[in-house]
């Protein structure tokens, strides 16, 4: 439903159920930034997307602008309609990630084999974290996009919760998140001893 792509609560809880394990975790708070780096990396191929020299906008110039830009632009729009005092507390952050991935870009001529492979490495390892330690399959193979837009902003949320941002949200969230891991491992019980079973019979 649209209203739950806009619902911070939900998104949490559906993007925290599938992240639980805190191994998992541990990975993703170290591999979605340099994910969405090296992606911004590649949008940086682009080039500057609109002129602005001799305009009011002059001091976009070192940032491309390039669609690196646009899309940290977008994503903290997006992210501004969840949460906006959590949004602009990330926006230095990811304003600082279009600035080098640009300047990195503009300044190693190896730029794009080196995010390549920073790239590969790190969904490498976000699937041995679902496999091996969650159990559990990564959210992007129900939504792509959901998940690649939204993962940035929740391993941020990891860092919130910690320093005590929200702690009702983060209450109410954790609820709603061990509720849907109990449902999941019953369910997998279930499948795993149903055929078992069945053979008893």
């Amino acid at each position: 439903m649209v209203s739950d792509i806009f619902s911070l609560k939900k998104q949490l809880v559906v993007y925290g159920s599938h992240h639980n394990n805190k191994v998992n975790v541990a990975i993703h708070m170290v591999f979605v930034p340099t994910i969405f780096w090296t992606a911004l990396v590649f949008a940086s191929n682009t080039g500057p997307l609109i002129n602005v020299d001799g305009t009011v906008f002059a001091f976009l110039k070192p940032f491309g602008p390039n669609l690196a830009f646009f899309t940290v632009v977008f994503y903290l729009t997006y992210y501004a309609i969840l949460d906006p005092i959590a949004a602009s507390i990330a926006s230095p952050i990811l304003v600082a990630m279009s600035y080098t991935s640009t300047k990195f870009l503009a300044t190693n001529p190896k730029a794009n084999k080196i995010a390549l492979a920073i790239h590969i490495i790190s969904w490498i390892f976000q699937f041995l974290g679902h496999g091996l330690a969650e159990k559990r399959s990564p959210k992007l193979l129900d939504n792509l996009v959901q998940a690649l837009v939204s993962a940035p902003y929740f391993v941020f949320f990891e860092v919130l919760f910690f320093l005590g941002y929200r702690p009702k949200l983060y209450k109410e969230v954790m609820v709603e998140i061990n509720k849907d891991v109990a449902e999941f491992k019953a369910k997998r019980a279930a499948k795993k001893s149903g055929p078992r079973y069945q053979s008893i019979q």
